[in-house]
């Protein structure tokens, strides 16, 4: 597909002009307003969108992970206008200031019109090679996060995590409660070997007892003939 098929509508609408300039200043001040059913349904959209996403780049091989029937025209058009951007581990002052941020409001712009969403808030990690974490993320639109993964993904970044557990911290949680477990049985065992052994020695010292009053009665006896 070409790239102009991507850019801007030339004779946009009034509602769609006043719909683009809304997006833009929400995406520009990145804020969600101050509803908080607003903001818990897009915590919770943004959060399953997470999940799904690093669970895709845990089970298959990314270099052939097709995230949009855009992914060419978005590859193409990052080289492009971000040939010298490091997308292994993002830089997240440099992507916040002033000057990459219009950069990035007008890539984003050539897709208004052809990725669903596409200034939806979305969480992008900053270092690939990690997973998704409260230090590793940073809030960008839905194309700018497109843009940065297809990248990673073509070129091989993201395979660090095929194979690997996509919910490392439940497979922790599991190994502690084993561990625990394993713990608790330790413990009980000793518990019944000291036990057992305070039984034997109560045994030894009764038999002893009972023997030496055995002998004690007999010494006795025999004094007494």
């Amino acid at each position: 597909m070409s790239l102009s098929v991507l850019s801007t509508d030339p004779n946009p609408t009034k509602e769609q002009l006043a719909f683009r300039n809304k997006e833009l200043k929400k995406y520009e001040n990145v804020q969600y307003g101050n509803d908080d059913g607003i903001e818990l349904a897009w915590a919770e959209k943004a959060f399953a969108h997470t999940q799904i996403y690093f669970k895709l780049i845990c089970s298959i091989n990314c270099t052939k992970l097709k995230l949009t029937k855009f992914d060419d025209e978005l590859y193409h058009q990052f080289l492009v206008s971000f040939p010298r951007v490091k997308i292994d581990v993002i830089d997240e002052e440099k992507l916040k200031s002033e000057g990459v941020k219009r950069r990035w409001r007008a890539f984003c712009q050539l897709f208004e019109y052809h990725i669903d969403d596409y200034n939806f808030g979305t969480l992008l990690r900053l270092d690939c090679k990690d997973g998704y974490s409260e230090s590793n993320t940073t809030l960008v639109p839905r194309v700018q996060f497109l843009a940065i993964e297809v990248a990673r993904n073509r070129q091989g970044l993201n395979m660090c995590h095929f194979g690997s557990n996509p919910n490392p911290a439940v497979e922790k949680k599991e190994e502690k409660d084993s561990g625990e477990i394993e713990e608790k049985e330790s413990c009980k065992d000793e518990v019944e070997k000291s036990e057992d052994g305070c039984k034997d020695e109560v045994k030894e010292s009764e038999d002893g007892c009972c023997k030496g009053s055995e002998k004690a009665c007999s010494t006795s006896a025999t004094d007494s003939a």
